[in-house]
């Protein structure tokens, strides 16, 4: 299952430091992999897989799994840019969690505009992560992504690109920057690497052909299970 160790990894890291109490990595890597065999047999597909509070009373190590099939996915994409400021990081940062009901009120958004996602920014217009996905944004050869203190998920595939693209770093990009950017990408541990081809009516990139989309989209595809 791919990321599997990374997904497990990230669940444990989150729920500590949300003071929940985590079964081991090996057994969330177990219930991940269970869950995609009986799901899809050798065949593709999503598995989530949540903590939750038992209803009973007892300690927050309720495992909630959901699965669902892979759609067809594009590899260019349009996003509107969300009216709503992000609520910036609350508790942890970077933690994913559910329930946070922007995300679910921008998603909605996208698609009655017809777009794949919406971007998300500061009340001070600071990029800070799309409603599905992390980005990364190529501006003057650097790769950069926002910090996780402006409230980001720290995302499987945002955390592959930052340890394996030399120069991919942190730091604040203004949501103005993007209409200069030379390449705007989209990523996410389910869908990979998605250039964003347009923001609303804007056509973003500089028109030349795309150089990070494609890269970062074999690089997640071909990422080794870590240690």
């Amino acid at each position: 299952m791919r990321h599997a160790r990374r997904h497990a990894r990230r669940l444990r890291r989150d729920a500590l430091a949300l003071g929940l109490a985590p079964p081991e990595e090996d057994a969330l890597c177990a219930a991940l992999t269970e869950l995609g065999r009986e799901a899809f047999g050798g065949g593709a597909g999503v598995v989530r897989l949540a903590l939750r509070p038992d209803p009973g009373g007892g300690p927050w190590t309720i495992l909630a799994g959901e699965t669902r099939a892979t759609g067809v996915e594009t590899r260019v994409w349009r996003a509107i840019v969300w009216p709503e400021a992000h609520p910036g990081a609350q508790g942890a940062a970077g933690a994913k969690r559910e329930g946070v009901g922007i995300y679910a009120r921008a998603r909605a958004g996208a698609q009655r505009a017809g777009a794949d996602d919406a971007l998300l920014a500061t009340a001070d217009g600071l990029l800070v992560e799309g409603a599905r996905t992390n980005v990364f944004v190529a501006l003057r050869d650097a790769l950069v992504t926002p910090p996780l203190r402006l409230g980001a998920v720290a995302g499987i595939a945002r955390e592959i690109v930052l340890e394996r693209v030399a120069g991919a770093r942190e730091d604040d990009v203004s949501m103005a920057a993007l209409a200069g950017a030379q390449e705007v990408v989209l990523v996410n541990a389910v869908r990979g690497a998605v250039l964003l081809e347009r923001l609303g009516d804007r056509a973003l990139g500089s028109g030349g052909a795309p150089r990070w989309a494609s890269r970062l989209h074999a690089l997640l595809l071909s990422d080794p299970a870590p240690a």
